[in-house]
């Protein structure tokens, strides 16, 4: 019996024994099988991170390209528009000069006038002056002979 309780205290130590090394195993696995999930989540990472790398680096190209394209067009409305510029202010200076040159051709034409209308006047107010003296000389003339009718 004592035997047969040795043999029975064996087999509960070699099952312990075996449960214990089994679940040693069984741990270290899954500590071994979360390291190698994280090394290929970190590897996975890595190839994803390059992929995406290259995706950007491309749309950046693409970008830079599209950028200098628009540009390039930019610059040349804005050239455009200063040449328009430059031809306005040169209209504007020419209407300006021709505007200026009609304005003193009016205030020629104008003066010419006033001084024609002046001379008119002048020749006007000699002529009743004249006029003026003639009747008076005449009256005097008259006063003169009718001593009454002052």
């Amino acid at each position: 019996q004592s035997q047969v309780l040795a043999e029975e205290e064996a087999a509960k130590t070699k099952r312990e024994l075996l449960t214990r090394f089994l679940k040693d195993k069984l741990a270290k696995e899954k500590r071994s099988s979360t390291l190698n999930l994280h090394k290929l989540d970190a590897q996975w990472r890595v190839v994803l991170r390059e992929t995406k790398d290259k995706e950007l680096r491309q749309d950046i190209e693409i970008l830079s390209q599209t950028f200098a394209r628009v540009m390039d067009c930019k610059d040349s409305v804005i050239e455009s528009l200063a040449t328009d510029l430059e031809e306005a202010e040169e209209q504007h200076a020419q209407a300006l000069r021709s505007h200026l040159h009609n304005v003193d051709r009016l205030l020629h034409l104008q003066r010419c006038r006033l001084t024609c209308l002046e001379e008119g006047y002048g020749a006007q107010l000699e002529a009743l002056k004249m006029e003026f003296e003639a009747e008076r000389y005449k009256g005097g003339e008259e006063q003169q002979w009718h001593p009454l009718s002052v």
